[in-house]
């Protein structure tokens, strides 16, 4: 609320009448469209202020000026956009769409609100438009490869990443994510290369290094996903899935220490995580420490009652502590729970029916 303050002065009077001024608020002589204009201008400078709210204000009126604005409708999505307000930012996008149905931005605009809805078959047909209308605008196609990608279309999106490299060849994220895509197609050198170009392009975007880590791994270099390992570790030492591929790549170099020292530093970050807690089993089973890879298994068990390959590693400590009941329910256990191998080890230790 304005506050509004009233002066009082004394006035001399020399003669002559004294007139009192009175303010008075003039309204507008701009044209509707002008002052549209007018409104729109200042609601698009308070959005690139963030003053989202104000900006909000001014499309307001810029559309009760003129109700048939476009660009007014397509501006206060976006806005609303920003502020997660994601079901009214669809609305002005359909209302952008209703006006100008040749401009590609509401419907990119829309796919991204749709997106935050969760409504992905949506937004995917959005992309499509927004694609169709400007072919060189890199983003549609990488959003809607995105799109496909999660829902397992692997082939269709790495088409689409294609498209929106050949729109931006310096597209680090699309270079990245067509990475994973010939990943998941088990075509692992390109994978490895488009995650390096990706790196070439933004040395920062670390979730390359590690993607490229786990790929060459996968790909047999052992060598190389340690190096890849080693430099993300480096950079961010907070995650605990890096720690753990490390230390697994440790343990399949037969370097069981190191991988014991990953996985301890895996569990530190996160003592939820009971992939970590089993590896470390699995790690001090092969130093022969069969007690702290017994704790390390029930300890994985304890977070995951399902975690086969627990019951697994559980059965082979248990097993050298001299606890043969104990493993072959461990390992019928593992067996039930889909690893077939829990039957072969209980058969080949004697376990006797149950």
């Amino acid at each position: 609320m304005r506050h509004f303050l009233f002066l009082t002065a004394t006035l001399t009077l020399a003669g002559g009448t004294a007139q009192a001024q009175v303010d008075t608020v003039r309204a507008s002589t701009l044209p509707p469209a002008q002052l549209a204009e007018k409104l729109y201008n200042s609601g698009v400078a308070k959005y690139n202020q963030k003053s989202y709210r104000a900006a909000i204000l001014d499309f307001d009126k810029a559309l009760a000026a003129k109700p048939d604005f476009a660009k007014a409708y397509y501006n206060r999505a976006t806005t609303r956009y920003e502020l997660k307000e994601y079901q009214p930012a669809v609305q002005d996008y359909d209302q952008a769409i209703q006006l100008d149905p040749a401009t590609f931005g509401p419907y990119f605009g829309r796919a991204q609100a749709k997106e935050a809805l969760n409504q992905p078959a949506e937004a995917e047909q959005d992309y499509s438009k927004a694609a169709e209308l400007k072919a060189d605008y890199a983003p549609a196609w990488y959003y809607r490869g995105a799109l496909r990608f999660e829902k397992g279309d692997f082939q269709a999106a790495k088409t689409d990443f294609d498209q929106a490299i050949k729109a931006d060849p310096a597209y680090a994220y699309a270079w990245h994510d067509r990475g994973s895509t010939q990943r998941k197609l088990n075509n692992l050198p390109a994978a490895i290369q488009d995650y390096t170009k990706a790196l070439s392009l933004q040395p920062d975007l670390l979730p390359a290094l590690l993607n490229r880590a786990a790929t060459k791994r996968r790909a047999g270099d052992l060598k190389g996903a340690l190096q890849d390992y080693n430099e993300y570790l480096s950079k961010k030492k907070d995650n605990a899935l890096a720690f753990t591929n490390r230390g697994s790549t440790r343990f399949e170099q037969g370097d069981y220490k190191g991988a014991v020292a990953d996985f301890t530093q895996a569990v530190e970050l996160d003592g939820s995580y009971a992939f970590a807690w089993n590896n470390r089993a699995a790690a001090y089973l092969k130093l022969e420490d069969f007690q702290k890879a017994n704790a390390d298994a029930t300890k994985a068990i304890s977070l995951n009652a399902q975690y086969a390959e627990a019951y697994l590693n559980r059965g082979h400590a248990r097993e050298m502590l001299r606890q043969p009941d104990a493993a072959c329910q461990d390992w019928r256990k593992a067996a039930e729970l889909g690893l077939e191998v829990g039957n072969t080890h209980a058969a080949n230790s004697g376990c006797g029916a149950q």
